[in-house]
């Protein structure tokens, strides 16, 4: 429900922190580092996929691995589980870049919409609105 990134599931040694919505812990212009050149080149040409969340407002659980349909491909869900204070399920999920809104979730072959929202989807145990 807080959106958090876990390591191994959300990000790795892989993803960048651009893609995965970790931009504000990185200084760029405060000094050199390994990896600065590949930041700066995404930050230039575009971050080329993003970690985003999904609500599904229908009954199923978002998990692991799950394909995501959107305007620019494919992605997949990260990390999902059943969110108790929202009464539905939430994931993380990486995307395409220019995703565009229309998403569906492939669930045992049956695809689902899901809406962008967050993270995070509950703040001091309350949900944030239309999450």
């Amino acid at each position: 429900e807080a959106g958090m990134n876990l390591y191994g599931q959300d990000m790795d040694e892989q993803t960048t922190p651009l893609e995965s919505g970790l931009a504000w812990t990185v200084a760029m212009n405060e000094r050199e580092f390994i990896g600065r050149d590949a930041l700066q080149q995404q930050l230039d040409e575009g971050i080329p996929r993003l970690l985003v969340g999904v609500v599904l407002d229908e009954r199923g659980v978002l998990r692991h691995g799950q394909r995501v349909l959107c305007a620019s491909g494919e992605g997949e869900i990260t990390s999902g589980s059943f969110a108790p204070t929202l009464g539905k399920s939430v994931a993380l999920a990486r995307l395409p870049a220019g995703h565009g809104d229309s998403l569906k979730v492939d669930m045992r072959g049956r695809e689902m919409a899901l809406r962008l929202f967050g993270p995070p989807f509950v703040r001091n145990g309350q949900p944030l609105p239309g999450a």
